[in-house]
């Protein structure tokens, strides 16, 4: 099975990126990816760790965490494998394939991590880190402005204590009414025992998001006047 243009990598060892590209339903001689995928997993979380780190100096820890987590996670790595061709080139046994006709967003994550795992025992891990911001260069450069605009409360964070570090935003839950299988929450958030604004939602947590961004909109209107 040799490598092709799509994969982006040219293997020395093509056993490899056969094992790489065999799910565990299918009898190989080679073997299959789960072993691979285990590896492949451990590469991929420390290439993009290690880059967001070199390129957000000055991010606290849980901010790239929130980076790394949505660069990282099953349905975009499903969706890379899917650009690269592996929902075309995944061997895979009979039953399984009548089963699932076309492999699922799991099977192509562990193909996509197992694929890593094989370039870096191949061509080591500098070969694997090449590899890796190639294919996710662009999304991990993006990573900083979408985890903020998906983390109200995280930016409404970095806005207060940028203006007073020892003042962090106070979240309490006001009412929790409805049944327990279908809770509506009320938030109040204060800065500093001022309130900023109310939030609603399904559960605590959407409900303090939900304050977070009406507090963050009610900073742009005043700064805009």
């Amino acid at each position: 099975m040799p490598s092709e243009p799509s994969i982006g990598y040219e293997f020395s060892q093509a056993d490899l990126l056969e094992a790489a590209l065999t799910h565990p339903s299918f009898e190989s001689a080679s073997g299959h990816n789960q072993r691979l995928e285990f590896l492949g997993d451990a590469v991929l979380g420390l290439v993009v760790a290690e880059q967001l780190y070199r390129l957000h100096p000055e991010a606290p820890e849980g901010e790239l965490d929130r980076m790394r987590a949505g660069l990282v996670n099953g349905r975009v790595l499903a969706a890379q494998a899917r650009s690269l061709g592996i929902d075309r080139r995944l061997r895979v046994g009979e039953a399984q394939r009548r089963h699932l006709p076309e492999p699922s967003d799991g099977m192509l994550e562990d193909a996509l991590e197992a694929l890593i795992g094989a370039i870096h025992l191949d061509g080591g891990l500098e070969a694997a880190r090449a590899w890796v911001l190639k294919q996710f260069g662009a999304a991990i450069a993006a990573a900083h402005t979408e985890a903020r605009s998906l983390n109200p409360k995280g930016r409404l964070q970095e806005w207060a204590q940028a203006r007073d570090p020892s003042k962090m935003p106070d979240y309490r839950l006001i009412t929790a009414d409805g049944p327990d299988h279908a809770k509506f929450y009320t938030v109040e958030l204060s800065l500093a025992g001022r309130p900023l604004a109310t939030g609603t939602g399904s559960s605590k947590q959407l409900a303090e998001v939900a304050a977070a961004e009406a507090a963050l909109a009610a900073i742009d209107s005043d700064k805009a006047r």
